[in-house]
């Protein structure tokens, strides 16, 4: 099979490799190259054609009209929405891949343009980021029938509950599907027999429902390690309690003076006026008020209690309207914080969230969307997605490689943080001081190099070290090598790709090898391919 990649930065590089990889023939379309990517994805076959792909002429040279398939995926979205277009217009049967960056877009680009997929890196990328920040081993996350499915990871140990149980009994009970397993000699069973005993020190990859990969979690061993519990922000459910917390010193001294001086002169009335301590206490506030019904009166008592009543009456009503300019004070400082910083910075439980660019906003977003509190934290005071997420979540700013602005975001009581600047230097000085800490918050970077981010992993043993393109880079390659496609990604040296099809396309794709992996209730079908990589390549392993 033929293919297109056009743009070679991040993600065009480790796309072509990929295909490479799984015996296709690529030609990339660049404008230029780093000379190291050049020579690796030259010596792995491909052909070079330097030029711009927006030139309809110098693409048609580039064998279009033989390439069954043509990605687009510069770092300018409207340069690959016009490539693809062009692409489309001039052979209508090539599939068309374009990366964008505005996740909004995509679907308009698809439903309006006719381009076949639409992907944004970084929302494909995020799921891992999260997945890795709680323990779970997430290989990948799609939509399929309005629904959200994941690939899940699940080594098992000696007390893990799989163990001696056939692969069909827990299919039957849990309703995922296992797509390989790999036995204790590291032996690949891609779609095991169901038959098969799970035995500790095997590994499975399970295909499912997201509520029931959830469910399976929940019922792993190792969840009471987990040192978060999935929450809705009740930030707002406590107003009193924090609106106590946030006030100014003066206002709490103040009021705890003026709660004395109640109590206090209950006390002394009572006494003084021989009342009852309910008629002592509504007394000492009728006239702290001002309010004054002239129902209990100190007339007819003695001169040091009237002298005491006047002390009262002044102090008190100052007291009173000193309170409220405070209190007015404190609320619309509170309402003006929450307008340009957000929310208040959560207790305990939270993922913080280091750079909010493109990743960081859709690891937010993740975040949000199971329940879990983000902070996010940048040192530009103007980063992309800040103004966005600030009138949802709490946002700091400031440098996260040092230790206060760590600190500003409860760090000690967190229960993860996601470093995911764009650069490399920066997430892996962030990580080392968080690994610093006392705590045992989960560690999880973003490195642009995936063989770097190997390193770095064997190194530290960080929870988690990706590279946000190379995630990404089997769900562009899917996308365009296999119609239907929802899902891609690599499983230990093998590129696999989930389609959705119905009932009438099954006989054709059954002949084209697929395999039958799932039925959804509403009558949709999953399918698999799977195709083993020439070698281990760059596309990260899962």
């Amino acid at each position: 099979m033929r293919g297109i990649v056009c743009g070679l930065g991040q993600v065009g590089y480790r796309v072509a490799l990929l295909a490479l990889q799984a015996g296709h023939h690529v030609t990339v379309v660049a404008l230029s190259a780093r000379p190291e990517w050049q020579r690796e994805v030259a010596a792995a076959g491909a052909e070079f054609f330097f030029g711009d792909a927006r030139d309809e002429t110098f693409l048609a040279s580039a064998g279009l009209d033989q390439a069954e398939w043509l990605i687009s995926a510069t770092a300018n979205d409207l340069t690959n929405i016009e490539i693809a277009l062009d692409a489309k217009r001039l052979c209508p049967h090539i599939r068309t891949v374009a990366r964008v960056f505005d996740q909004n877009l995509a679907p308009r680009l698809e439903s309006t343009f006719g381009i076949n997929r639409v992907l944004t890196m970084s929302r494909i990328a995020a799921p891992a980021f999260v997945s890795a920040a709680f323990g779970d081993q997430l290989v990948a996350s799609f939509e399929w029938d309005g629904e959200r499915y994941s690939v899940a990871r699940i080594p098992i140990d000696r007390e893990h509950v799989f163990v001696g149980r056939t692969l069909a009994e827990i299919e039957g009970e849990t309703e995922l599907t296992a797509l390989m397993l790999i036995d204790r000699d590291n032996v690949h069973h891609p779609l095991p027999d169901k038959t098969h005993k799970v035995q500790h020190g095997e590994l499975l990859k399970l295909v499912g429902n997201e509520i029931a990969i959830q469910a399976l979690s929940e019922d792993d061993s190792q969840a009471e390690e987990r040192s978060y519990e999935p929450k809705v922000n009740r930030t707002h459910a406590r107003p009193l309690r924090n609106l106590w917390k946030n006030a100014p010193r003066d206002l709490k001294a103040l009021l705890l003076g003026l709660v004395g001086l109640i109590i206090l002169s209950t006390g002394v009335f009572k006494v003084g006026m021989n009342l009852t301590p309910i008629d002592a206490f509504y007394f000492v506030v009728s006239t702290v008020t001002t309010t004054g019904y002239g129902d209990i009166t100190p007339k007819d008592a003695s001169i040091w209690l009237k002298l005491y009543t006047c002390f009262v009456m002044l102090l008190g009503s100052a007291t009173v309207a000193t309170l409220y300019s405070i209190i007015t004070d404190a609320l619309v400082t509170a309402r003006i914080r929450e307008l340009t910083t957000g929310p208040p910075v959560p207790r305990k439980g939270h993922v913080i969230v280091v750079g909010l660019g493109n990743v960081g906003f859709r690891v937010c977003e993740e975040l949000m969307r199971i329940g879990i509190e983000p902070v996010g934290l940048d040192i530009d005071p103007d980063a992309k997605f800040a103004s966005t997420l600030r009138v949802q979540i709490p946002v700091i700013n400031g440098d996260a490689r040092e230790s206060e602005v760590l600190d500003k975001a409860n760090f000690q009581s967190a229960a993860g943080i996601i470093v995911v600047t764009n650069d490399d230097a920066v997430n892996l000085s962030v990580g080392l001081l968080a690994r610093e800490e006392t705590g045992n918050q989960r560690i999880v970077l973003r490195m642009f190099d995936d063989r770097f981010a190997g390193k770095v992993q064997s190194a530290v043993s960080f929870q988690g070290t990706f590279s946000a393109s190379s995630l990404a880079a089997p769900s562009f390659f899917g996308s365009a090598a296999y119609p239907g496609s929802v899902a891609s990604f690599v499983l230990t040296g093998t590129i696999v790709s989930l389609m959705a099809r119905t009932e009438s396309e099954l006989p054709d794709a059954l002949a084209r090898g697929e395999v039958v992996v799932m039925r959804h209730p509403q009558g949709g079908i999953l399918t698999t391919s799977m195709q083993p990589l020439k070698q281990a390549g760059s596309s990260q392993k899962l």
